[in-house]
């Protein structure tokens, strides 16, 4: 009869792996040819004898692993050790543990990638604007360089001759003028104290010959009103003139005399002027003609009481009194480049304004072929653009702003344009702000298609205009 095993003993199938000479493991045919007693076989055992089994395999195990290493010391190579002759523990890794694992990794990575984006939503503009103002602050430094570098080799004499020759070449082309007007009530004459120019009417005032044909170009207020206009030239003669015409919306206006062997003076370019630059202003300030005075130009694009958009006056130093209005100012080579108009107060105070010259030209080239100003008009009420820090713009080209149109029939609402688009250029060229646009419109041809660039929301848009005349009732104020 088959003996009952104790309760004590453990069923254990032993499964041992043949390790061959090379290192590698038998295969289990092999194993299974050589040594069918010892695989898959079932003993019976006590859990005394498994635990003494179990503690000599693993100082065998041990002993052998360090006969290995000592091999390996000796010899210089590495041997592949065998694998373990027990079962080694397992443990098992949950599937929702995993998954959790995978969710908060995730999620890590998200965050991250929204605490980059961000953090480039503030960093970035910073890091443009610092970029703007370092380029700006080098081409300051390398101003800065140059003018030292050049005022080691000034020569005081040689800038006394060109103050003299700037005198001589500018004085012939100056002509003093005088106004006889009607009587007026004391109403019109306090009116006219508030006029755009900042300079009242007067008797008297300054013009300079433009034309060998006897053209001379002056401010609007200096003739305004006036019944019979003289002028006497830089060599004395007395000569009556006619108004070819005026523009109220630059103050200037164009007189016309009958003379012969005229000096005209030349044209410059105001806007290669730059702030700083030497400039004369020749005139009659109280009556003394031909008095010229020395300053630089302070600034530009500047606005000041009662002015237009489109006079876009010069600031300069030079000294302008009443009676310089319509007189030239004039760079170092004796070129004009602004006709003096106005002044803070009634004297000066160290502060003077005159129209750039290349403002100045094209109303010239208008009144003197038709007597009067045309101006390109888009038909839309503007606003400046406020500048944001945060957008990485350029704070000198913000564009202007539609606030709203005419009427449907302007030509700006036939284009397409609505209310709210930023108008950012206008045929290329790129809008600084409002006045900046108007003087671009206002100097374009009437009836001319120009290429306008707004923005609408996101979206870049392209219209193309067909201008309009400006109304006449917005030329007179």
């Amino acid at each position: 009869m088959k003996e009952q095993s104790d309760p004590s003993e453990i069923s254990v199938v032993q499964s041992v792996d043949l390790i061959g000479r090379d290192g590698e493991p038998v295969p289990t045919g092999e194993a299974s040819e050589n040594h069918s007693s010892a695989s898959n076989e079932t003993t019976h055992v006590d859990s005394s004898e498994l635990n003494a089994c179990g503690h000599a395999l693993w100082e065998a195990n041990h002993f052998s692993q360090l006969r290995v290493k000592q091999a390996e010391l000796d010899s210089g190579v590495s041997f592949k050790p065998a694998k373990e002759h027990f079962p080694s523990r397992v443990v098992a890794v949950p599937r929702f543990k995993r998954q959790s694992d995978s969710l908060t990794h995730a999620l890590t990575v998200l965050a991250t990638i929204s605490l980059m984006l961000l953090s480039a939503r503030f960093v970035i503009p910073q890091i443009v604007e610092e970029m703007r103002y370092a380029w700006h602050r080098g081409e300051l430094r390398a101003e800065y360089q140059s003018g030292r570098d050049g005022l080691r080799n000034v020569s005081l004499d040689a800038l006394s001759d060109a103050y003299q020759m700037v005198t001589s070449a500018v004085g012939p082309s100056v002509a003093h003028i005088d106004v006889e007007r009607r009587l007026e009530s004391e109403s019109e004459k306090l009116a006219q104290q508030f006029f755009r120019g900042g300079m009242p009417p007067t008797d008297q005032g300054s013009g300079v010959i433009v034309d060998q044909d006897g053209y001379i170009l002056t401010n609007r207020h200096v003739i305004l009103g006036g019944e019979s206009i003289s002028v006497t030239l830089s060599d004395g003669r007395q000569l009556s003139a006619e108004v070819v015409g005026s523009d109220a919306l630059t103050d200037l206006a164009l007189l016309k005399i009958q003379a012969d062997d005229l000096l005209p003076i030349a044209w410059g370019d105001s806007d290669d002027s730059k702030v700083g630059a030497p400039v004369w202003a020749v005139g009659s300030p109280f009556g003394l003609d031909r008095t010229i005075t020395f300053g630089i130009l302070s600034g530009k694009h500047r606005m000041v009481r009662a002015s237009t958009q489109y006079q876009d006056f010069m600031q300069s130093d030079v000294a302008v009194n009443p009676g310089n209005s319509g007189g030239p100012l004039v760079n170092a080579r004796g070129r004009l480049i602004g006709i003096n108009t106005a002044i803070v107060g009634d004297t000066y105070q160290g502060v003077s304004f005159s129209i750039p010259s290349n403002v100045a030209k094209q109303v010239y080239l208008q009144l003197r072929s038709s007597g009067r100003v045309e101006r390109g008009w888009l038909g839309v009420k503007l606003r400046d653009v406020d500048y944001d820090p945060q957008s990485g713009e350029s704070p000198r080209l913000r564009g202007a702003l539609v606030d709203y149109l005419i009427n449907d029939e302007a030509p700006a609402a036939i284009a397409g344009m609505l209310e709210g688009d930023r108008i950012r250029s206008v045929n290329d060229v790129r809008i600084e702000d409002m006045a900046h646009l108007m003087r671009v419109i206002g100097s374009t041809l009437i009836g001319s298609t120009v290429s306008v660039q707004i923005d609408r929301g996101s979206e870049e848009i392209k219209l193309d205009v067909v201008l309009g005349a400006r109304p006449s009732e917005l030329n007179q104020q």
